[in-house]
């Protein structure tokens, strides 16, 4: 693995690091926000043995530097799983300002299968427990205008202030707030904000640093990071600016691998992680994606996690 690593920087592009997930087919991940170190990752839809199972949240943790530690005993890479829900089309994590793990089932291939959120208590990675689900939404993107279709095709969202943000995965990639019922179960609307564009299509990745200054998105083969102008703003106001402009860094995964369909910032950091369908794992530092002329600063900007937005800050 060593040496794969050294032949494909030989290529160019960010290199896998040499260890690999113990299942294949990860389709998302997001970093803990209570247990350092730590980061969840999800299956996609399928077939799944009992040793693999796809209707439970994998965790895994990573030094500094992205090698492997262990995290409950000397296991690698527990699961925990989802008694009363299936893993249908699982597509995207994030985790939201109170610590809770929203799980994604939101992709759709064919533009018509039913989309659903789901919010789950975190678990404690050390003990051999299932996932408590707290809520159960369903959702529907409203406006693609292909015939027959009933919604997008989606597999990134990120949390901010109080909403879950979703991007369908579609040429320009729109971003849509969501608004969720009062209830614990329901349907949730979505709002169009903007999009990307700018060449960025299809994307698979969505995540903010902890300092909100920057979005990291990604497609299959490609890494956008874009940078704020203005941590401070809050809700839309922050998503409709940060995406209004063009991204400033880029930078691809080496070729020959799979497709990358889940990433994280590090927290408290600049790094980012990825994970791919090949079980491959991707661990950039900024100066992978901003290249050599990049200066860790002495003075980081405080971590924001959530806001409570002001008045006409949230919808835009």
């Amino acid at each position: 693995m060593w040496m794969l690593a050294v032949l494909l920087a030989m290529v160019g592009g960010l290199p896998p690091l040499d260890f690999l997930l113990p299942a294949n087919e990860a389709s998302g991940l997001v970093a803990s926000r209570r247990y350092a170190g730590v980061y969840y990752w999800l299956r996609d839809g399928g077939g799944s043995t009992p040793a693999t199972p796809r209707a439970a949240l994998w965790a895994m943790r990573l030094s500094a530097v992205g090698a492997p530690q262990a995290v409950r005993g000397h296991d690698l890479f527990p699961f925990y799983r989802t008694p009363g829900v299936s893993n249908m089309d699982w597509e995207a994590l994030t985790i939201d300002g109170d610590g809770s793990i929203w799980i994604g089932a939101i992709g759709a291939n064919n533009c018509v299968n039913q989309q659903r959120l789901y919010r789950f208590a975190e678990p404690d990675p050390s003990l051999d427990s299932a996932l408590e689900l707290e809520a159960e939404y369903t959702i529907r993107f409203p406006d693609n205008p292909r015939a027959g279709c009933t919604t997008y095709n989606s597999e990134a969202m990120f949390w901010l202030d109080g909403h879950l943000y979703l991007v369908a995965k579609t040429h320009g990639s729109p971003v849509y707030r969501v608004d969720l019922p009062p209830a614990m179960a329901g349907e949730a609307r979505l709002v169009r904000l903007g999009e990307l564009g700018h060449g960025v299509d299809n994307i698979s990745v969505a995540g903010l640093s902890d300092d909100r200054s920057r979005l990291v998105v990604a497609d299959h083969k490609n890494i956008w990071v874009y940078a704020s102008s203005d941590p401070q703003l809050c809700g839309d106001a922050y998503v409709v600016d940060i995406i209004s402009r063009p991204h400033r860094w880029h930078t691809n995964f080496a070729p020959r691998g799979a497709a990358v369909e889940g990433g994280t910032f590090v927290r408290d950091s600049y790094a980012v992680a990825f994970v791919s369908e090949d079980r491959r794992v991707y661990y950039a530092t900024p100066k992978d994606y901003v290249g050599p002329e990049y200066r860790e600063s002495a003075h980081r900007a405080p971590v924001i996690v959530d806001r409570t937005c002001e008045d006409g800050e949230v919808s835009v």
